[in-house]
């Protein structure tokens, strides 16, 4: 871990801190997200419908523009027509899964309810990309929310990182800030080549 530098977000972990406690080689830097990267949807199934809002009143405070497909104020409104034009067609749109029991439920089984079905398709849409895309996910975020677990996220998210709300709030802000949480040491410019004589006895075996 030599030479590797850790990401923090100041509002979440450290606003309060004195000057004086910080690391003598700590740098900050402020970031600037450009405006078509702050839109982010989230799909999700009912039993999370109260987890909901808080979630998004927290995306919000951090300059963000959730939506989600849900009828009660505050949040935006996406219906399934907005969703494919707004959402799933423009790339620099990140999407929120919101794991839990009924997710798994609504996507795998045979769903009754509206809004499972809504969530349904909109989870065969984000598959069918995830394999237009050469099996490689650019912008799918699963969070688990109560009681889920990594058996409820969908088998084609299985090797995505997974983040747990709100246990990974500072993790989870930074993915949405396309920002690693673990910076690697800069690869120096030049190497130095070691060049010696090969003795004779060595060249024989060579």
């Amino acid at each position: 871990m030599e030479g590797v530098s850790q990401v923090s977000v100041m509002n979440l972990s450290s606003a309060g801190a004195e000057e004086s406690a910080s690391h003598p080689h700590e740098k900050r830097r402020t970031i600037s997200l450009p405006d078509e990267c702050r839109n982010i949807f989230i799909t999700y199934s009912s039993d999370v419908c109260s987890e909901m809002v808080p979630f998004v009143d927290f995306l919000t405070k951090q300059g963000f523009r959730p939506a989600i497909d849900i009828l009660d104020n505050p949040v935006r409104r996406a219906d399934i027509n907005k969703w494919q034009d707004s959402c799933l067609k423009d790339s620099s749109n990140l999407i929120i899964i919101a794991i839990s029991p009924k997710y798994k439920a609504d996507i795998e089984g045979s769903v009754a309810d509206s809004h499972g079905l809504h969530t349904k398709y909109i989870h065969s849409m984000m598959q069918n990309e995830f394999i237009q895309q050469g099996s490689l996910n650019f912008r799918f975020i699963p969070v688990l929310f109560l009681n889920a677990s990594q058996k409820h996220v969908p088998s084609w998210l299985q090797n995505t990182h997974v983040y747990r709300w709100p246990h990974d709030t500072e993790d989870l802000l930074l993915r949405l800030l396309r920002e690693e949480r673990y910076v690697p040491p800069p690869v120096p410019m030049e190497l130095t080549l070691i060049i010696r004589p090969v003795a004779p006895s060595a060249s024989a075996t060579l």
